[in-house]
């Protein structure tokens, strides 16, 4: 049971259907009266993007529940919202079957590189502004290698449709490192510190996505009311743990697999949502049911207010995983094939997925909820000329020099020497 509330906790980031507020405002400075949240207006075909977003967030939820489940079977949170941006940037850059296999990876298959684009673009844009009372940042960012031409209209598109930073570094370079990694520090309030320990000098470029959210409870649990009671571990052991409680109204469904309540923050544009496996079910079964065609959205319209004894265990962990196992399995893989991959809209130069890395924390407690994620996307060439690790150049005969303005190549000054 202990993976439940992490894991399920990462559907915060599913969930950001609604939208927050400028980065720099107050959330301590909670008015009694805030103003109700901005309604979203989504066209048609929106409407149905919305729905394959959510299809992509559940499905790579279960792709990566069922690989820590092999594997140490601890508390998670993902960040579909910023994996979901940074592939998108990433697509970008794509053509043929690499750029099919990337969007239908997305769930976007259908829908034309501008419908996609301005998708992101009008949510990014929306969610900032809805909930005074909340925090949300989100950044995108992209380190390219200064040796190699990147093309022009992609750099275009990532800066039009996600106000991505573009910085042209050298991936030698040991402080590079330190920058990349600073941006990620500013950009999650601290609370994700080194994406990277090097860069790869064959590195074409990094595409980085970061997403910060600070939000207080609608309705905040009273700390006296907080009380150390069992938690039912999935490993059989029985901690007492910090149990948050509060009796209020919250909207509540149920079915034969699970409990659904959801906890609203600020003015409601943002919630979370608790789902609780019923009696004799566990969250295998809740993730498989979260796979079938309108099954979400069909609790989602049966929630009702209802009164409820609520109980839920103060929470905080970190994360981090690579996740080409999980794209490749859900379609991807020729992106990450060296000899097919194909980003000929990014650079002339032959290059592929190296990885994909994201990096996630959340924190909740009496008062609300903290959580951030930053998604790195590293592409590598397929081939860069080799390096001699060492030269001679002996100056011993006639030569020519020039003197240049390095940034824009205009020689000032050109001569040869024929003696001395």
């Amino acid at each position: 049971m202990k993976t439940l509330i992490f894991s399920l906790a990462s559907l915060l980031s599913v969930l950001f259907i609604a939208g927050s507020c400028d980065k720099n405002i107050d959330i301590d400075d909670k008015s009694d009266k805030l103003p109700d949240p901005m309604k979203i207006e989504l066209r048609s075909i929106e409407s149905s993007m919305v729905e394959s977003d959510q299809a992509f967030a559940f499905d790579f939820f279960s792709y990566v529940f069922d690989e820590e489940k092999k594997d140490k079977n601890e508390n998670f949170m993902v960040s579909p919202f910023s994996l979901s941006m940074a592939l998108a940037m990433t697509w970008n850059g794509s053509a043929n079957e690499t750029k099919e296999a990337i969007q239908n990876t997305l769930n976007f298959g259908e829908w034309t590189d501008v419908e996609v684009n301005s998708y992101f673009k009008k949510l990014r844009e929306a969610f900032v502004k809805t909930d005074p009372s909340t925090k949300l940042a989100i950044a995108n960012s992209i380190w390219t290698n200064e040796s190699i031409k990147i093309l022009p209209n992609f750099i275009a598109l990532n800066q039009d449709y996600y106000n991505a930073t573009v910085q042209s570094v050298s991936f030698t370079d040991p402080t590079t490192v330190k920058l990349i990694n600073k941006w990620a520090f500013d950009n999650t309030e601290g609370l994700i510190k080194d994406v990277l320990d090097k860069t790869n000098p064959n590195a074409l470029m990094y595409l980085l996505n970061a997403l910060y959210f600070k939000g207080i409870w609608t309705s905040e649990f009273d700390a006296k009311n907080t009380s150390k009671i069992i938690f039912h571990n999935d490993d059989g052991k029985e901690p007492k743990v910090d149990m948050m409680f509060q009796n209020s109204h919250f909207n509540y469904t149920h079915d034969e697999t699970m409990q659904l309540v959801e906890l609203p923050y600020g003015n409601q544009a943002f919630n979370m949502m608790v789902l609780l496996p019923k009696e004799g079910k566990n969250l295998t079964d809740i993730t498989q049911a979260l796979q079938n065609k309108e099954y979400w959205s069909n609790m989602i319209n049966r929630l009702r207010d209802t009164n409820i004894d609520l109980f839920i265990p103060k929470f905080k962990t970190e994360y981090s995983k690579k996740m080409n196992s999980v794209l490749i399995d859900m379609g991807m893989g020729i992106a990450f094939d060296s000899e097919k991959a194909n980003f000929s809209r990014m650079s002339d130069v032959q290059s592929f997925i190296s990885f994909v890395q994201q990096f996630t924390y959340i924190a909740t407690d009496e008062v609300g909820t903290e959580a951030a994620a930053v998604t790195v996307v590293g592409m590598e060439t397929t081939s860069m000329p080799a390096q001699p690790e060492k030269i001679t150049f002996k100056v011993d005969k006639p030569f020519i020099y020039l003197i240049q303005e390095k940034s824009t190549g205009s020689i000032l000054f050109m001569g040869s020497i024929k003696s001395l």
